[in-house]
């Protein structure tokens, strides 16, 4: 796997801190506007900022509601497309409180450069479940 650049790792750190603090508002600030998500259950489309807000907002309670107490990742793939795009591929381990096992799922994300800053256009939530 080709080395992945500082200012990813960078982005990832934020996007899991900010489901760290279970804070749907930072996770949504992450997103490209508009973006998407496909996964077992279907594909979501969110035109507006709102709609990933509240959508983040409900994914952090349902977390939040399955013992979530933090995140790490590992980078499993990564490609860069010019340079403003990347694909990576993140290997989540989520600890859990209580009686909760710990989860551990691969997520796929297609970013966009804005301006400065990365983004999420596009997941591909191919293995999380919550249960």
């Amino acid at each position: 796997m080709p080395a992945v650049p500082a200012d990813i790792r960078d982005f990832f750190v934020r996007y899991r801190d900010a489901f760290d603090r279970l804070d749907g508002e930072a996770v949504a600030r992450l997103y490209a506007i508009p973006s998407a998500l496909v996964s077992p259950q279907g594909y979501f489309h969110w035109a507006d900022f709102d709609s990933i807000k509240r959508n983040m907002a409900a994914l952090c309670q349902r977390y939040r509601g399955h013992g979530y107490r933090s995140a790490r990742f590992e980078f499993s793939g990564f490609l860069a497309l010019a340079s403003t795009f990347a694909v990576v591929d993140l290997l989540w381990h989520i600890e859990r409180t209580g009686d909760y096992k710990p989860w551990r799922f691969h997520t796929g994300y297609n970013l966009r450069r804005h301006d400065t800053d990365w983004r999420v256009q596009f997941v591909t939530a191919y293995e999380e479940g919550i249960t």
